[in-house]
């Protein structure tokens, strides 16, 4: 059997210290987040209460949102009193959007961060590339000119308009005023709330607008977002779903104006009137006028405000560009999405007999494609990358007696844009062959750039790729929570951290993973987003026997759910989160240092929602566990002192090993200068004597004590300056030893004595280690590469007929028992 020499492992073992110290790099040894953006004694009393760790106990699902409706309809109540106390229109303070210079209702966190970064740019130039094309325009159709050539510095211009990061996008609202002064004869609602009122606007939300079409569908539904309001006061009191609560917000009624106002940008001669009459009723008059959302009736109000409450508990119109519609459906009914692939279908029929629930247990939307690589922007008369409402589904028979499975779907932005963009150009579109008189009654359909069109089930399946499912919940439900913050290790795996569910009663049971909704803090996220996925299976269940296994559609989904019926019994679900970091995005902290100071108002707002959202993950220790938590930290405070105490030692080591080296290397210079002159000083030896003196070296080498004699203090420096691998170091008796290290008298230099813990019998002999040399005593250089630090703030909700439903947090006890947990499959895949 070959042996394996010293060299040999020194070798082998190289590229694995590498990868060893890799690692070691990139985790972090304690996870951790951002928990609190503000000391919590600068709103104590703001705050939730810290939880404590005991099971949850469930809720009504009605009587959780009539605990938020009847809290909105008391502050509705309030503020009434005191307009009609001030004889003043009610002005909401929070989401005041009276001042167009103030863009905190309009642009998110994010946007005041990079404004922070470009401060240098735009010292440069504080002309945005907007603010130049109006200019432009405005001396072009004045004349002002007097021709149109002009001398142009284009190097500017071009620096100007390709500036990153330009301050404004866009044209942006024109004026802001109130309801009363914008409509006519204004009416929150005119016959009823409609999925053909509503109309997308300026804002990139087409995803909550079809959520709120689909939701109109059942009027019920809208009437519950809506608490309550008083037109003439002009205040207007809703509530919406997050992180499985109720909350409640209150709204006053100004509102965004595509134009500005007649006389906005200086005094124009009118002495009449006339013209600022015409243009207002021309451009700022009716629903066409508002830049956000609006409803199809020019007197109807309600979705622009529907719209605007959504945007301020959010923080601003920025936070709700881009989304999911069934998470909106979510946010506006407490339901619960399920997201469905529809090439992942395993039964069609089981999926029909769904949607013929539509508005009655269900509620669903659908989502087109995205681009297929070419420059449309449509596929079929469909807008790609679009949200749809599914308004109903029929099943309906010709006259042949023929079936015919058929789906309404409506276009948010409730017209076709340019091309006929938006609405189904193929079977059953308006104008399409299927339609007859026989099929026109049967269905009450009329032709119309209204957005609504029909299309067969199978070329709803085709056409888009993504179904929305709502489950609603009526008092029959209750709904069960619990909240912690785990950590996401790099590789993935089931975590040991579970929640524990007791059923009392059998059923239907609705199990949804969820992490917070970062909508609300936007800007705040941080560079990790978080993948769900879970187990659930019986309790004390083998690896493998699990009843379901839950994956969403895409990465990043804010929750997964999973709908099983139960019998009674304790049942787990073992979470696995799948972390990406984004290196672009930029660390919490360094948001908040950078806009404290350039936007304190808006830090204050998203701040104080992060602060609310993640105290969810924060939950209060028993006594026990805070007993063994500061008895962990005194034992650390101890190990960390001692640890300091040993690294003076070695650094005390260091500089004796350095005075020692510097000693002997002048002894062995000045011993060969001594030599050289003995030499010099003496006649030439004979051969004899050559023989003799070399006999009596050999003689000499070969006696111990005649070599120690000659030249013990140069092996013994030599020997105390070799390289010492891992040495064992105790504390010291007395931390004064250190100081009072003996001198040695009329030497050329003041040096230390050996430390009496590092004595010179623990060096290894010579054979052992390399002499010092200047490249091993060079420091290593730190590693560049960035720390692991996912924490995820993760959440359970249980939705169950039984009124006894119950959850429990259970966590680990120990690193090993935290360790990843095998549960029939591959630990890790090539996709997750």
């Amino acid at each position: 059997m070959s042996s394996v020499s010293i060299e040999d492992t020194q070798v082998t073992n190289a590229p694995q210290n590498t990868i060893n110290e890799f690692w070691e790099s990139l985790i972090t040894k304690k996870p951790a987040k951002v928990t609190q953006i503000f000391p919590a004694s600068l709103y104590a009393n703001l705050l939730p209460p810290t939880r404590k760790p005991s099971p949850s106990k469930g809720k009504n699902a009605a009587e959780s949102y009539e605990a938020a409706a009847s809290e909105c309809r008391a502050r509705v109540k309030r503020i009434i009193r005191e307009c009609h106390r001030t004889n003043e229109k009610f002005t909401d303070a929070e989401f005041d959007i009276e001042d167009l210079s103030d863009k905190n209702c309009l642009r998110d966190l994010r946007h005041w961060y990079d404004a922070a970064d470009k401060t240098a740019a735009t010292a440069a130039s504080s002309v945005s590339p907007g603010s130049l094309g109006r200019a432009i325009s405005t001396l072009i159709q004045s004349d002002v000119l007097m021709q149109n050539a002009a001398a142009v510095d284009f190097v500017a211009a071009a620096k100007l308009l390709t500036r990153s990061g330009a301050e404004d996008d866009g044209p942006g609202p024109g004026s802001v005023h109130r309801v009363d002064w914008i409509f006519d004869k204004p009416q929150f609602e005119i016959d009823g709330f409609s999925s053909s009122d509503v109309c997308q606007g300026a804002n990139g939300d087409c995803w909550f607008i079809a959520a709120v079409a689909t939701i109109c569908s059942n009027p019920d539904l809208i009437k519950k977002v809506c608490v309550m309001k008083d037109e003439e006061c002009g205040v207007y009191g809703f509530v919406f779903y997050r992180d499985g609560e109720w909350i409640w917000t209150a709204v006053d009624d100004n509102l965004y104006l595509r134009n500005s106002d007649f006389d906005a940008y200086g005094d124009r001669y009118d002495p009449t009137g006339i013209k600022e009459t015409r243009y207002k009723t021309n451009h700022q008059t009716g629903s066409e006028a508002l830049y956000f959302a609006s409803c199809a009736d020019e007197n109807e109000t309600w979705l622009p405000l529907l719209e605007k409450a959504y945007a301020k508990v959010h923080g601003d119109y920025d936070a709700i560009a881009g989304g999911i519609s069934g998470e909106a459906v979510e946010d506006l009914t407490g339901g619960v999405t399920t997201k469905i692939l529809t090439d992942r279908i395993l039964s069609k029929e089981r999926l029909w007999r769904e949607l013929l629930e539509v508005n009655k247990q269900f509620l669903f939307s659908a989502s087109s494609p995205g681009s297929y690589g070419d420059d449309s922007m449509a596929r079929r008369g469909l807008a790609l990358s679009h949200a749809y409402s599914v308004i109903k589904a029929v099943d309906a028979k010709a006259q042949d007696g023929t079936n015919h499975r058929l789906v309404l779907i409506r276009n948010p932005w409730g017209k076709r844009a340019n091309a006929a963009m938006g609405e189904w150009t193929g079977p059953w579109s308006d104008g399409s062959s299927e339609w007859t008189p026989y099929w026109m009654e049967k269905l009450d359909h009329k032709f119309g750039d209204d957005g609504l069109f029909w299309m067969s089930y199978d070329d709803l399946l085709k056409r888009f790729d993504l179904l929305d499912r709502t489950r609603l919940f009526n008092q029959d439900w209750t709904v069960v929570q619990q909240w912690t913050s785990v950590s996401v290790a790099w590789v993935t795996g089931y975590l040991n951290t579970k929640f524990s569910v007791e059923i009392k009663k059998a059923g239907p049971t609705v199990f949804v993973l969820c992490q917070l909704d970062d909508r609300y803090f936007r800007g705040l996220e941080g560079k990790y987003d978080f993948d769900l996925h879970f187990v659930l299976q019986e309790q004390g269940a083998e690896h493998g026997e699990h009843i379901v296994r839950a994956r969403g559609a895409w990465f990043g989904n804010r929750s997964i759910s999973a709908e099983v019926d139960l019998e009674v019994g304790t049942y787990e679900v073992l979470p696995k989160i799948e972390a990406s970091r984004d290196a672009d995005a930029p660390e919490v902290q360094d948001v908040v240092t950078k806009v404290a100071e350039k936007n304190p108002q808006k830090l204050r707002q998203i701040g104080l929602n992060y602060d609310i959202a993640n105290a969810k993950g924060t939950i209060e220790l028993t006594e026990e566990e805070q007993k063994k938590k500061e008895q962990k930290k005194e034992a650390a405070e101890k190990k960390k002192k001692k640890e300091e105490e040993e690294a003076k030692e070695r650094e005390a080591f260091e500089e004796w090993k350095k005075e020692e080296k510097a000693e002997y290397e002048a002894w062995k210079k000045e011993r060969e200068k001594e030599k050289r002159k003995e030499e010099d000083s003496k006649p030439e030896k004979t051969e004899e004597a050559s023989k003799s003196e070399e006999k009596k070296d050999v003689d000499t080498k070969l006696d111990p004590t005649a070599a120690a004699t000659q030249v013990e203090k140069a092996e013994n420096i030599q020997a105390s300056l070799s390289t010492v691998p891992t040495v064992k170091v105790d504390a010291p008796k007395d931390s004064t030893e250190l100081k009072n290290a003996e001198t040695t008298e009329g030497a050329s230099k003041t040096k230390k004595s050996l430390p009496p813990t590092l004595c010179a019998q623990q060096l290894p002999p010579l054979s052992m280690a390399p002499f010092l040399t200047d490249q091993s005593m060079e420091a290593r250089p730190e590693a560049a590469i960035k720390s692991w630090n996912a924490v995820c703030v993760l959440g359970l909700r249980v939705y169950s007929q039984d009124p006894e439903v119950s959850i429990k947090l259970i966590k680990p006890k120990n690193v090993e028992e935290g360790a990843i947990l095998d549960v029939g499959d591959t630990a890790a895949g090539a996709t997750m």
